[in-house]
C-alpha cells in the first residue's frame, strides 16, 4: 500500500478553510471517482475502491492521508502532485 501524506499552512478562517475542503472532495471525486463524506466539522473521509483517506481542517494547518492500493500506487505522483499544487494555490 503506498501513502499520500501532506500539510499545507494556512491563515484562512474556518469557513474559508471548509469551503476549499468541500471544493478538494468535489475534484477528487470528478477526476478520481473518489467518495466523500464529512465526520464532524474538521474533517472529510475519502473512499473508492484503492482508495481510502481523510484530510482534517486545523485552525493554522490541513492535513491530507491517502492510502492508496497497489492498483492505484503507479498514480501517486501525479495525485500527491495535483493534490499538493491545488492546497498550495488555495491556501497559501
Amino acid at each position: 500500500m503506498s501513502t499520500i501524506s501532506l500539510s499545507q499552512a494556512h491563515n484562512k478562517s474556518p469557513q474559508e478553510v471548509r469551503e476549499l475542503a468541500e471544493r478538494l472532495a468535489v475534484t477528487l471525486e470528478e477526476r478520481y471517482q473518489v467518495h466523500s463524506q464529512w465526520r464532524g466539522e474538521n474533517e472529510i473521509i475519502f473512499k473508492r475502491h484503492g482508495v481510502k483517506g481523510r484530510l482534517q481542517l486545523a485552525e493554522d494547518e490541513v492535513h491530507l492521508e491517502l492510502k492508496l492500493s497497489l492498483l492505484m500506487a503507479p498514480l501517486k505522483s501525479r495525485i500527491e502532485s495535483e493534490i499538493a499544487r491545488s492546497l498550495a494555490e488555495k491556501l497559501a
